[in-house]
C-alpha cells in the first residue's frame, strides 16, 4: 500500500469523543495521530456522518475532521485546518 500522508503519524491510545449535529456524541479511542489527521475506533460508526467534531480529552482540543476510509471499527479521519483548544490558557 502506498503512504499518502503528508506527516508523520504517531501512535497513541488516547481517549476521545465523536460529536456532531450539535448534540450527538461517541465516544472513539484516537490510536495515532498527526498534524493533519488521526485512525480512531469507535463501535458506533454506521451512524457517523462524514464530517464531524473530533474531540480529544487529554489536550482537551476540538478538531473539524472527514472520514476519508471506513474499516470495520476503524476510521481515518483527516483534518480541517482549524484547531479549538476547549480550555484556553493550559498548558
Amino acid at each position: 500500500m502506498e503512504e499518502r500522508r503528508t506527516s508523520l503519524r504517531r501512535r497513541t491510545l488516547l481517549g476521545g469523543r465523536i460529536e456532531f449535529f450539535e448534540r450527538s456524541t461517541f465516544d472513539c479511542v484516537v490510536r495515532n495521530l498527526s498534524e493533519g489527521g488521526a485512525r480512531v475506533q469507535c463501535d458506533q460508526q454506521i451512524a457517523l456522518p462524514d464530517v464531524f467534531d473530533l474531540v480529544i480529552d487529554k489536550s482537551e482540543e476540538r478538531r473539524t475532521a472527514r472520514a476519508v476510509w471506513r474499516q470495520e471499527r476503524d476510521i481515518g479521519v483527516r483534518f480541517f485546518a482549524n484547531v479549538v483548544t476547549l480550555r484556553p490558557g493550559r498548558v
